[in-house]
């Protein structure tokens, strides 16, 4: 197995993707993946997930939440990436 490659990645996903559990549904996957970073809605109806781990946990959690969680409907997604900055401890929603 190959050696795992470290990354960090901006992810914003547009849709009907508030007030339906997203926010816990990246948590949840982020966590399993052991992930570190954040998930935030944004003022314009957005969420945002800033992450950094193993990039095809990364990838995996993109490609998850190109999906989302039952109620959300998913219109538009981006991913930026760039090196990591081990900022983070662990996952969490910000508020």
């Amino acid at each position: 197995m190959g050696k795992s490659e470290e990354a960090r990645a901006r992810i914003v996903i547009r849709g009907t993707v508030q007030g339906v559990g997203f926010r816990y549904y990246i948590l949840q996957k982020a966590q399993e993946m052991r992930l570190k970073g954040y998930t935030q809605n944004l003022p314009n109806g957005e969420v945002e997930a800033v992450v950094e781990g193993d990039k095809l946990f990364i990838e995996d959690l993109y490609r998850a939440m190109q999906r989302g969680p039952t109620k959300a409907k998913v219109k538009d997604h981006v991913i930026d990436w760039s090196d990591p900055k081990n900022q983070f401890r662990t996952f969490l929603i910000k508020k």
